[in-house]
């Protein structure tokens, strides 16, 4: 059967409720299969999952600190809520294996089969790189993110980095990756994309996104180009705020649709979109997300574009403070999207549901659009091989996959080839084991690490410890306390030198550039090492600062070679505009 003809069949086959559920990608934490998540799949119909299993599933809490509830809901006849789970959300989830874990996904899909329908599932995640890295466990091997990429000077890396990921994940059932970032980082005080993005060159960012799509897609998973039309030239945070872009389309038309036009020509299967307006594109003052001009006359009708369109998390702020979660994604379907992606676990899923069925109801969205939009997703389906057995693995292949020295191997090579040294005024490095080193090490949220001798809390100072055992280790919380503050300083008394994390992470308002300050002023050399190269990770003010672009074991493993001169740096800077302060 033809893909065009199983995705008909299929359709053929479903309720208004099932092409509903379609439409919608819900949020699944944690490894446990509880009657929350079946009843996603069995009550809501959902088309896919978005997973999480380095955190536990949780109604009780809402997304980037956001009460996404719907207080005076008005319930439609017929409206019921789906159990809920009531664990605590904040509670990382065990060490699960990706063997393991792929049964279980198996488990899920095999549910789906068994709707009426049919319809398989897909199971989508993040994997940037960097923070962003939804399954850590099993000895996955992780790798920089985009800007990281772009500082090895080798777009062949993305490829390869993308295929290794891909694969990887798709070993263990994972078929849909919300990447590559398509954003051009023109503000280097954009707190959301920042070193998500490539470069801040369209033409850069093109070639290095379509090596990793390309190397994705070779991978047999769907590529997700983000966030259609760009939000690299911004200084707000969408998961808080509505950003606006005015600027004229001239200046859209070359800077942020640029590598977008050039994805769709690669073929990219997939994109999503962005919380952000664009008065150029649409005066309307609506977000691209529930914008039909800028998705249909200009994503469809004007690029040409023909895959998947995917809302990015409905939970941001920039959505939720103006129009709500529920009424917002049924907005959504009718501008141009065909999934809505929802990442939260309480009864707002629910709400959602009966709210886009309310729309359909009353005829605010047509049969035909519902229709239209359910096209897509099941055509991407059948492209991808999920109507092949629902889209289940080999489990006992998964955990295989991780071992394979190709992939240890790359993690290693693209992580020696991405740390550069950023400054290092006074020539402090080298840094000789004769020298007593004080090691302070921010810790990393305990939920996403998956705390194994892979990659742990201490990762860093391990690294270190690989180096040289004339050190002094310790830690700090990611913004050192002020109780932490003074064991730190303490300790620099008795060292000849101090190496010091200051990672940057959009999630976190402040890291440890006070704590550098006062370490800096008792007159000790300090080696800086952040993740981030722009002022949040190493002002002016550090003399001497090397950028890992990512908080990886393999990273962090290279910056420790780089001082003390076991590696020789290679990186290079990945920015055109945005000058490296020296």
């Amino acid at each position: 059967m033809s893909i065009e003809s199983t995705a008909e069949n299929c359709l053929s086959k479903m309720s208004v409720e099932e092409k509903i559920g379609q439409c919608l990608t819900y949020w699944w934490r944690g490894a446990m299969i509880t009657p929350s998540v079946v009843e996603t799949i069995t009550r809501l119909h959902c088309g896919g999952l978005r997973v999480e299993p380095y955190r536990t599933e949780s109604g009780v809490e809402g997304y980037y600190g956001l009460d996404l509830k719907v207080k005076n809901f008005e319930r439609p006849q017929g409206y019921y809520k789906i159990t809920e789970s009531h664990f605590q959300a904040s509670l990382p989830n065990y060490n699960i294996t990706a063997s393991e874990y792929a049964r279980r996904l198996n488990r899920l899909k095999e549910i789906a089969m068994n709707r009426p329908s049919g319809a398989p599932l897909h199971i989508c995640t993040d994997f940037e790189g960097d923070f962003s890295h939804d399954f850590a466990f099993d000895g996955m091997n992780l790798y920089p993110p985009a800007m990281g990429l772009k500082a090895t000077g080798s777009a062949q890396t993305a490829y390869d980095v993308g295929y290794a990921i891909g694969k990887q994940l798709a070993d263990i059932g994972i078929n849909m990756l919300h990447s590559p970032v398509c954003d051009v980082n023109l503000n280097p005080k954009n707190p959301e994309i920042n070193i998500r993005a490539f470069a801040d060159s369209p033409g850069q960012v093109s070639t290095y996104a379509a090596q990793l799509t390309r190397g994705i897609v070779d991978a047999r998973v769907i590529a997700t180009a983000k966030h259609f039309p760009g939000r690299g030239d911004s200084a707000v945070d969408a998961h808080k705020e509505l950003p606006v872009l005015d600027v004229t389309r001239e200046r859209l038309d070359a800077i942020e649709l640029y590598p977008y036009k050039a994805q769709i020509e690669a073929g990219v299967p997939a994109i999503m979109t962005a919380h952000n307006v664009y008065p150029a594109l649409d005066d309307s003052g609506l977000p691209a997300t529930l914008s039909h001009k800028i998705l249909i006359d200009i994503l469809r009708n004007e690029m040409g574009f023909k895959g998947l369109i995917t809302s990015d998390a409905m939970g941001m702020g920039a959505i939720v403070n103006k129009w709500g979660v529920p009424v917002a994604s049924a907005m959504a379907i009718n501008a141009g999207c065909d999934l809505i992606l929802l990442k939260f676990e309480d009864e707002l899923r629910s709400q959602t549901f009966f709210e886009i069925k309310r729309w359909v109801d009353d005829g605010r969205i047509s049969m035909e659009t519902l229709d239209a939009r359910v096209r897509n997703v099941l055509t991407m389906k059948a492209e991808f091989g999920m109507f092949e057995n629902g889209g289940r693995v080999n489990v006992d292949q998964a955990s295989a996959t991780l071992k394979d020295p190709k992939f240890i191997n790359l993690a290693k090579d693209v992580a020696e080839k991405s740390v550069m040294i950023m400054r290092d005024r006074k020539s402090i490095l080298p840094l000789s084991t004769g020298k007593k080193v004080l090691i302070v090490e921010q810790l990393l949220q305990d939920k996403t690490v998956p705390r194994n001798s892979y990659y742990h809390q201490h990762s860093f100072n391990e690294a270190m410890l690989d180096q040289s055992l004339n050190v002094i280790n310790a830690d700090t919380s990611f913004s050192a306390t002020d109780e932490e503050i003074d064991i730190i300083l303490n300790a620099a008394h008795q060292a000849d030198a101090v190496v010091m994390t200051n990672y940057f992470w959009r999630v976190r308002k402040e890291n440890n550039t006070k704590l550098f300050a006062q370490i800096k002023a008792t007159g000790k050399p300090v080696v800086v090492v952040t993740n981030n190269p722009f002022e949040m990770g190493a002002g002016p003010e550090v003399d001497t600062a090397i950028c890992t672009f990512s908080v990886t074991p393999q990273s962090l493993k290279a910056a420790a070679a780089v001082i003390y001169g076991k590696l020789t740096p290679t990186a290079q800077w990945p920015l055109d505009t945005i000058e490296l302060k020296k």
